[in-house]
């Protein structure tokens, strides 16, 4: 809960700060990156579970052992001999 509540703040932080810069640099007030932030603040609070399951998922599928995978590593480096062609002159 801290993490996503962090999380939420710095995004929401980015927002204002966006929309700060906006109105304090001559242009408007409603700028790109501003709502950009915001919208991705409400997308930080309200889907908090799936971004902490894909990380999970994502997390879980880089610690493959990589001794399972040494044999197929091993095959894919290996050259198999081409084979040779007959010209059309020897025929």
């Amino acid at each position: 809960m801290i993490a996503r509540i962090l999380t939420t703040l710095v995004v929401l932080f980015l927002a204002v700060y966006a929309f700060w810069i906006g109105a304090l640099g001559g242009g408007h007030v409603l700028n790109p990156s501003g709502i950009a932030f915001l919208v991705l603040t409400a997308f930080v609070w309200f889907a908090w579970g799936t971004i902490t399951a894909a990380f999970r998922s994502v997390m879980d599928e880089s610690n493959i052992p990589i001794i399972r995978l040494g044999s197929a590593i091993i095959r894919g480096m290996r050259r198999l001999p081409q084979p040779q062609r007959k010209s059309s002159e020897e025929a």
